[in-house]
């Protein structure tokens, strides 16, 4: 099982097998981190509609929308976009020791969960970027998670080789529903998600 401790210590217990010969490949690092990205998405009961290999930046599309036009709402969409950034940094870290695909992430997440933060007078942006931070680090601790990652970092690294840049998400998620059940969709908006600190 993984323990994780903080922003960037991750401690193996049992992780899979990578070659390090694998993660020197930058289009290796590319796949392992959009799989890490995928594999939030569906913790998360978002439906991915496609994934695009693409250096600056890559992308997973989910159906992260506004159902509801209101300030509870807007700060759904970024709490999800925070913990699909974590992901993707934890995935490279897990597989092989350290993140160096995507190193803006950190910047981009910092502004994101102050942009958090500032919906709420009385709520510090760290406590919310620590917050988010715990939460990704709790998928990536499933088993299942540990085990469906490297599998599918096998396949987007196969697509990439082949310069096929966008796969489409019914691929991917037939990849993972071998080792996750399909999350039922989560609530979104006013109630939803891990409580939006702006209620407190």
């Amino acid at each position: 099982m993984l323990e994780t401790r903080g922003a960037n210590e991750v401690v193996e217990d049992e992780i899979p097998d990578v070659s390090l010969d694998r993660c020197a490949e930058a289009a290796y690092r590319l796949a392992v981190y959009q799989a890490g990205n995928a594999l939030v998405a569906r913790a998360l009961g978002l439906r991915i509609i496609e994934v695009r290999l693409l250096p600056r930046p890559p992308q997973t599309i989910t159906d992260k929308i506004f159902i509801h036009n209101n300030w509870d709402s807007f700060a759904d969409v970024l709490e999800t976009r925070v913990v699909e950034l974590f992901g993707g940094q934890l995935a490279e870290r897990m597989l092989c020791g350290s993140h160096t695909c995507c190193e803006g992430d950190i910047s981009r997440i910092d502004e994101l969960t102050r942009l958090l933060a500032g919906l709420s007078n009385d709520t510090d942006y760290e406590d919310v970027f620590f917050h988010l931070e715990d939460v990704a680090e709790r998928i990536f601790r499933d088993q299942r998670v540990i085990d469906a990652l490297p599998v599918l970092a096998d396949v987007l690294y196969d697509h990439e080789l082949r310069n096929e840049y966008e796969i489409p998400g019914p691929e991917i998620e037939a990849i993972i529903d071998r080792f996750l059940p399909p999350v039922r969709k989560r609530k979104r908006g006013l109630g939803s998600f891990f409580g939006l600190l702006r209620r407190r």
